[in-house]
């Protein structure tokens, strides 16, 4: 009998109260790359706002776009209920998870988690 043990390939993103997870499938990290150079693209846009409520709304939206794009709608709504219904925490919280799990990935298929699974 040949035993497979399952990968574990989600990264969980924690809010303290609950729990997200991410799933790092290819279509996914596709998905998480285009994330990234929308961000760091909206970060200069951002720069220039005036602090005005379309500012914020602009905001709200891309931050919006962005979790839908990580999880779903569901998950925005939640995210956005935990902050209180405000769009500054809201969008930072959206570059805190793109970066956080930018920086993540990496950790799940190194060298060592390899060769960890190639030597059982």
């Amino acid at each position: 009998m040949v035993v497979i043990k399952k990968f574990e390939n989600t990264i969980p993103v924690d809010f303290g109260d609950f729990e997200l997870r991410y799933v790092v499938s290819d279509e996914n990290l596709q998905r998480l790359v285009k994330l990234s150079e929308k961000a760091d693209k909206a970060e200069e846009t951002f720069k220039n706002l005036k602090g005005t409520i379309d500012d914020l709304k602009s905001i709200l939206e891309f931050a919006k776009e962005i979790w839908i794009e990580l999880f779903d709608e569901e998950t925005f709504n939640k995210i956005y209920e935990y902050c209180n219904k405000s769009t500054i925490p809201t969008f930072i919280a959206c570059i805190q998870a793109i970066r956080g799990l930018a920086d993540e990935i990496p950790n799940l298929v190194n060298e060592n988690t390899l060769t960890k699974y190639l030597s059982n």
